[in-house]
């Protein structure tokens, strides 16, 4: 396994651990009017999801610093922008899909919709890394 594959997995396990404490301690992050404690609850995440990037990145450079140290090979690179296109396009599903749903089936206002393209954006995120994860795992 090779040092960018092993950080897509750190990356996605941050995705979904951060993401769920998210959806499992915000009331109703759709709603029309902000709280405060949705704010909050951002703030802390991405600072959770920031050291849990960090702290894995660190060990695997720490136990692989010879594999941390290669450059990327052309592979590596087709694999990554292959990886970028297939979140390019779940991003723009998502987020098309999450304005339509909030603005005309739920009826929310702007905080609704700037929440369905952050959860678009945080789909497509984990899309992108798991991509390069099963990229990596095919051989190309």
């Amino acid at each position: 396994m090779s040092f960018r594959e092993k950080t897509a997995w750190v990356t996605v396990l941050a995705i979904v651990v951060v993401v769920t404490l998210y959806w499992l301690h915000v009331p109703d992050p759709f709603r029309a009017s902000p709280t405060p404690v949705l704010l909050h609850a951002m703030g802390v995440c991405l600072a959770a999801f920031l050291l849990i990037e960090l702290a894995g990145w660190l060990v695997l450079r720490w136990r692989f610093p010879r594999d941390a140290r290669e450059p990327r090979d052309e592979r590596e690179l087709l694999i990554d922008l292959r990886a970028l296109r297939i979140a390019y396009y779940t991003f723009l599903a998502g987020a098309l899909g999450g304005v339509f749903v909030t603005l005309h089936l739920a009826g929310t206002g702007p905080v609704g919709v700037g929440m369905a393209v952050f959860s678009a954006f945080v789909l497509s995120q984990l899309a992108r890394h798991l991509a390069r994860i099963v990229l990596h795992r095919r051989g190309f």
